[in-house]
């Protein structure tokens, strides 16, 4: 449940209970205020009554005509005798001196009574039906529901609306962080004129940006730096050492130390290469910009950067490629497909095959890649690239798989890589938007995989020489 929905359940059931609370009161001050007045329109007439048979003894005073259902009855106690007004009861009671209230049948309306005593023991007692004042009180609640519902409704559409204008900030701040890619950081949220929460908190996490992207380029220029430094120095190093090895077999010497030093020197330099490429990975600029490529070409070209290896290894690789043209960055397919390519080729079995598979994956087609329970249809408005590269390798242990595309996490066994290419390979698409997988091969062996989505087909044109 949202903020919004909340707010405005709150501030709905609140202007609830407040109107049913002033409902109450009301409903409750109509009612002793519409008896209050029956009772005093009760007792100044029978003290008018009272005051005129003192003075002159007109009876008349007891017959004349009063308004709101007032009826007035002269009662003698030494006579019995008895004079009402029409609209009296019959066979009053005793009745206690002041305001009472009776109900002379059993489902027969109350009636409010005032009695007076004169001098001479004669009693004037003034009474009303309270019908009229209950039937009144009574229409109060259906009013008090009536109009409290259209208010309740009301102040729920105001309360949606004010909560609305309240959170719209807060929801523009969130679109504008999920924009801010993780490959380019330099994205910041908008900053409101007013200095109020929201615009404190925009301040704050704009200056949070700040320290993540100056750590983040910090660690970026750091591998960069490293990469760099170290690839002269290890490549002069590999070729004196080339040379040393060579002599040393050449007159037969021992060089079974040399042999060991040159291996180090040379995964140290594959190491250089390595974070070189993950840091170029990772940095956003001219490498992200897409356009119209030939997919099988764009394949062959991360297959012969890998050919040495192969041919090396004596491994073969099989294609599998749809003939079209597809609008994706090259430099970040080459640098994904190079090193799924290269990590395939070094961690298969000699004298085996690694297969490629490229394919345009349409709208509404199923999606593949990874196990029943992780598969997605895929509904993309536009077309998604699917590759695939596949070995007969040892496979990924699952313990290992969680961590499978973090750099230095998992290395292959019987291997001296550091794990950074899939790290790289992972860099690379996930800049591009897309998604990166390992499921174990149908016949043994592993299957990585990536889909890069909204790629949309080309007019053919190759820009990449």
């Amino acid at each position: 449940m949202t903020i919004r929905v909340r707010l405005t359940i709150w501030y709905g059931l609140t202007l609830m209970l407040l109107i049913a609370i002033a409902g109450i009161v009301v409903w409750w001050q109509v009612e002793v205020g519409l008896r209050g007045s029956l009772e005093r329109e009760l007792r100044i007439r029978a003290t008018d009554v009272a005051a005129s048979l003192e003075q002159d003894e007109d009876q008349d005073a007891v017959q004349a005509p009063v308004g709101l259902g007032i009826f007035t009855v002269l009662l003698d106690p030494a006579s019995g005798a008895t004079e009402a007004s029409p609209g009296a009861p019959r066979d009053l009671p005793a009745l206690p001196e002041g305001r009472s209230e009776h109900q002379f049948t059993e489902n027969g309306p109350t009636y409010a009574l005032y009695r007076v005593t004169l001098p001479d023991g004669r009693e004037v007692i003034t009474g009303s039906s309270l019908a009229a004042v209950e039937r009144s009180a009574a229409r109060i609640p259906e009013l008090l529901v009536t109009v409290g519902g259209a208010c309740a409704l009301a102040a729920l559409a105001g309360g949606w609306w004010l909560a609305g204008r309240a959170l719209g900030p807060i929801r523009k701040l969130t679109e504008e962080a999920d924009a801010i890619s993780p490959h380019d950081l330099t994205g910041r949220l908008p900053t409101f004129s007013q200095q109020d929460e929201v615009g404190h908190l925009a301040a704050t996490l704009n200056r949070l940006l700040d320290r993540i992207e100056a750590g983040v380029q910090r660690e970026r220029a750091l591998i960069a730096g490293a990469a760099h430094d170290l690839r002269t120095p290890i490549a002069s190093l590999r070729m004196r050492l080339d040379a040393l090895s060579q002599s040393s077999r050449t007159d037969g010497s021992d060089s079974t130390s040399l042999e060991d030093v040159r291996r180090d020197v040379i995964g140290l330099g594959e190491l250089a290469d390595d974070l070189l490429g993950l840091a170029e990975a990772q940095a956003p600029g001219p490498a992200d910009a897409v356009g119209d490529h030939v997919l099988p070409l764009l394949v062959s070209r991360a297959e012969q950067d890998v050919e040495w290896l192969a041919h090396e290894r004596s491994i073969r690789i099989e294609q599998t490629i749809d003939e079209v043209t597809v609008r994706v960055s090259a430099v970040r397919f080459h640098q994904a497909l190079t090193n799924l390519l290269t990590n395939a080729v070094r961690h298969g079995p000699s004298d085996a095959t690694v297969g490629v598979v490229a394919r345009i994956e349409k709208p509404g087609d199923d999606a593949v890649g990874g196990p029943a329970e992780h598969r997605v249809a895929h509904t993309e408005r536009a077309a998604a690239l699917y590759v695939e590269v596949s070995d007969h390798g040892p496979g990924i242990a699952p313990e290992d798989r969680a961590d499978l595309f973090l750099p230095f996490a998992v290395r292959r066994r019987g291997s001296s890589s550091h794990g950074l290419g899939l790290a790289t390979a992972a860099e690379a698409v996930r800049s591009q938007g897309g998604q990166i997988g390992y499921r174990d091969g149908n016949g043994g062996g592993s299957v990585f995989w990536f889909r890069l989505p909204d790629v949309q087909e080309g007019d053919g044109a190759d820009p990449v020489a």
